[in-house]
């Protein structure tokens, strides 16, 4: 520092010796030339305490470019492993497009089915509380769940692992999900809830579809949609309708109105009011049928019923079959009694005996095993194997016997046969 103030001082004398000397004299120069080396003198004395006092920043000024340097160097590299990161990451518009990764988002805790805290969920929307829609301003909004995919307005989710979306719906056990619809509750394992307002589903793996007001509380229990409806047996279903239960195991009601299905594997196609209480039995249609036998069946009709093992009435109006695999085909007020019986129609007619039967007609009876009435009225076959044709008041009573037709015909020994007059026994 010091050898550049002494060549500043040169140079300065150089230029003093080189002005015109205007008729100064050798010795006038001489002391100006003096007095301009002590003003050189003091001013680089100046000079070079004044450096001596900046040095000290200029040094400070030199350390801190140099730690800048440093920073600068690894914010490039920052900068450069961040490009890496980010690479596949693009912004066109108000579209974040991610290419070739997956986006994944944790909670911290450790795994997908640790201790919820109310993180590690994608939330779209602005996660409102829900509204206080039940008595009491109750439910209160609850958002401690994580690793859930939450979509819509007002939603509780206080578990992991579900789909959450529509509006004031909730989700309050693992893996439960809600995709559409308002009011909505999933709350047992793996419960699902398709849309509709104001369903339940309360047991592991059951779902709704759809509908209003409707509970599948059966464990894997499945409602379609509807009205009023419930599925409370294991794997039963309901498909639609209002007001229809299926409670029992594997039972179904398929629509209607205020039906149930009871026993265990029974059905209700639809109507109203039917019931199917015997395990494995079915009502068709038709309104206030009853299958209560097992296996048995009701297919249509008005206030019939199959009470007995695989007993069947088809339709018509107040008919029942109560012997084991009897059955009545349809019109009023007739009975299968006898087991293997049958009524195929007509009104008031009884078929009693084992393997009897009644084809037609008003208030006859087939009473003998293996006996028949075709038609008529009033008439009886009491007698085993017997049969009555037509007729009325006519009683084949004889085994094997028979009666073709007639008035207050009768027979009652073996192989008897009646077919002449009114009035005329055999």
């Amino acid at each position: 520092m010091k050898k550049v103030f002494q060549g500043f001082s040169a140079l300065l004398i150089l230029l003093i010796l080189s002005m015109p000397a205007q008729a100064q004299t050798v010795e006038e120069r001489l002391t100006a030339l003096e007095t301009s080396m002590a003003n050189v003198e003091l001013l680089s004395t100046q000079l070079f305490s004044l450096f001596s006092a900046l040095q000290p920043d200029i040094l400070a000024i030199l350390n801190a470019l140099a730690t800048q340097q440093a920073e600068v160097a690894t914010l490039q590299s920052d900068m450069g492993d961040l490009q890496t990161l980010l690479a596949g990451v693009s912004r066109t518009g108000d579209t974040l497009l991610l290419t070739d990764m997956n986006l994944q988002v944790v909670s911290g805790s450790g795994s997908t089915d640790g201790t919820v805290n109310g993180r590690g969920n994608i939330i779209v929307g602005y996660n409102e509380d829900i509204f206080p829609y039940l008595g009491g301003g109750l439910p209160a909004s609850d958002k401690t769940g994580s690793h859930n995919l939450i979509v819509g307005k007002g939603l509780n989710y206080s578990s992991y692992g579900g789909i959450v979306s529509g509006i004031d719906n909730i989700a309050s056990e693992r893996f439960a999900s809600l995709i559409s619809g308002n009011r909505n509750q999933a709350t047992a394992f793996g419960a699902t809830l398709l849309g509709g307002q104001n369903n339940t589903a309360s047991n592991s793996y059951s779902s709704i579809s759809g509908g209003r007001n409707n509970t599948a509380s059966g464990i894997h229990a499945t409602i379609s949609g509807g009205e009023n409806n419930a599925a409370d047996g294991g794997l039963s279903h309901v498909s639609g309708g209002s007001g229809n239960d299926a409670t029992a195991l594997y039972s179904s009601v398929s629509g209607g109105r205020d039906n149930t299905a009871s026993g265990d594997y029974s059905s209700v196609g639809g109507g109203r009011d039917n019931t199917a209480s015997g395990e494995s039995s079915s009502a068709s249609g038709g309104e206030s049928n009853t299958a209560s036998g097992p296996e048995s069946s009701v297919s249509g009709g008005k206030n019939n019923i199959a009470s007995a093992d695989h007993s069947s009435v088809s339709g018509g109006l107040n008919n029942e079959a109560s012997g084991t695999e009897s059955s009545v085909s349809g019109g009023y007020l007739n009975d299968a009694i006898g087991n293997d019986s049958s009524v195929l129609g007509g009104f008031g007619n009884s078929a009693t005996g084992v393997n009897s039967s009644v084809s037609g007609g008003a208030d006859n009876i087939a009473s003998g095993g293996s006996s028949s009435v075709l038609g008529g009225l009033e008439n009886e076959a009491s007698g085993g194997s017997s049969t009555v044709s037509g007729g009325e008041s006519n009683t084949a009573a004889g085994p094997v016997s028979s009666v073709s037709g007639g008035l207050n015909r009768s027979t009652a020994t073996f192989y008897d046969w009646a077919a002449g007059s009114l009035f005329e026994t055999n």
